[in-house]
């Protein structure tokens, strides 16, 4: 039976407004997520079971409504408690929230159980840039999440736009008591030993946990080890999470390799698909990362990386399949027909905190974000690759902001590039757009 029933009134406490239970959305371990309205606009209400309904549940709840989202676009992807719900004479609390559009959102396991479209590898680098962007727009704002986990990100499939679910298990960084330590498979190997409290730091290896599920369809631990396990039990995740944590393609200790089994060629062959800075920071996240907290991967490197493979996008001239080059590689083999993919030139722009490159395709686009890296519209379009009209041998990269760009050709001679103009598309070429130096290199 239903916490709450259909055509019930119930009241939130801040706005003091009344609003009418429709139906029941779900259910988890803290209680049922119903809609409701006001009769103008729709809302989702989680109402918590008894034993979640504290005084001190309440409160945190209180504290998060008053405080608001993390400031920024990255703040206003978590759907954030909008206000307190009761009714008349019961114990038992929820919390209003923005409702989701379930038709455009998916979940993770919607997609692996081929109920939703999964992303493209662009959309999936969106997907993972914009998670490790919010939970650095939260862990700067002094919280920590406590529970990320697969189940708590919904995402466009098409677009790669993220929503994080869930929060209100968010408190203040090493100051919150929590209800919550988070799901097993996510939770740190210190916090599942009892050594350590929920965390910025714990989140980070949750977050490496979730962006590996994302990527190999997988779980970073499940091997030989987990393989040889009859029993699923809570001591086993003990010792499989927090005991004996091996990553599945440790470099140097292979106890937990992936067993000779089909039901684990999905994580290895999606292993083989990776860019090797992916791997490279898998590998850091799940080895270092895995026994000294301080060597965890930071959000802002997950972020770049996947803004930088973002840019490595290419079209394998064959099949047409989407590939990811990444940096260093000198040569490209498309993952679905293995034909060779020729590496095109790149753009590097250059900062004083070291330099972001962009692949020069047929189909490349500039951003904002790749001349002001703290940009409040990142994805404003700045330029463009294109083809001479007049002879189509011939590429540039079109000038689509307001203002000059300064080029310097390979011979010293320089030229402005009035907006709307092409700076040509050679070896070589010097740029400055918007005062970010950038140079066109094989």
């Amino acid at each position: 039976m239903s916490l709450l029933q259909k055509g019930q009134q119930v009241k939130a406490e801040t706005l003091q407004n009344t609003l009418i239970v429709q139906y029941k959305l779900g259910e988890g371990g803290q209680g049922e997520v119903y809609r409701v309205t006001d009769g103008q606009t729709a809302y989702a209400l989680k109402w918590y079971n008894i034993e979640q309904s504290t005084e001190e549940q309440k409160n945190a709840i209180r504290y998060l409504v008053k405080q608001g989202v993390p400031q920024g676009t990255a703040g206003q992807r978590f759907i954030w408690p909008l206000d307190i719900i009761t009714i008349d004479n019961a114990t038992q609390f929820g919390y209003l929230m923005p409702l989701i559009d379930t038709r455009r959102f998916a979940e993770l396991g919607e997609v692996q159980a081929h109920r939703k479209p999964a992303p493209s590898l662009v959309s999936l680098c969106e997907i993972s840039y914009q998670i490790a962007n919010s939970y650095r727009a939260l862990h700067l704002s002094g919280y920590c999440y406590r529970d990320i986990a697969a189940g708590n990100i919904m995402f466009d499939p098409d677009t790669g736009n993220v929503l994080i679910c869930d929060n209100d298990n968010v408190g203040i960084n090493r100051q919150s008591k929590t209800q919550v330590w988070g799901t097993m498979e996510y939770m740190a190997p210190e916090v599942i030993r009892g050594e350590a409290d929920p965390s910025t730091e714990t989140d980070l290896h949750s977050l490496a946990v979730l962006l590996f599920n994302f990527w190999m369809w997988h779980h970073p631990l499940h091997g030989e080890m987990e393989y040889e396990i009859y029993v699923w039990d809570v001591p086993a995740k003990r010792r499989i999470y927090g005991e004996t944590p091996v990553f599945i393609f440790d470099p140097t200790d292979n106890r937990n390799q992936l067993p000779n089994d089909p039901e684990y060629n999905t994580a290895r062959q999606r292993w083989g698909l990776c860019p090797p800075p992916l791997q490279a920071l898998f590998t850091r996240a799940f080895t270092e990362g895995l026994h000294n907290p301080a060597q965890r991967v930071t959000e802002g490197e997950w972020q770049g990386l996947f803004l930088q493979l973002k840019d490595g996008a290419i079209a394998c001239p064959n099949c047409q399949a989407e590939n990811l080059w990444g940096e260093g590689q000198t040569t490209l083999s498309c993952w679905h027909c293995q034909n060779a993919i020729i590496v095109p030139p790149k753009l590097i722009f250059k900062y004083a905190s070291g330099q972001h490159t962009v692949l020069l395709t047929q189909q490349t686009q500039l951003f904002q974000r790749h001349i002001q890296q703290s940009s409040d519209k990142p994805n404003t379009v700045i330029g463009q690759v294109v083809q001479n009209p007049n002879n189509p041998e011939v590429w540039g990269i079109r000038n689509l902001t307001q203002t000059q760009w300064a080029a310097t050709f390979p011979d010293g001679s320089m030229k402005s590039i009035e907006p709307q103009r092409a700076a040509p598309l050679s070896l070589g070429l010097k740029l400055n757009i918007g005062g970010t130096a950038a140079e066109i290199v094989a």
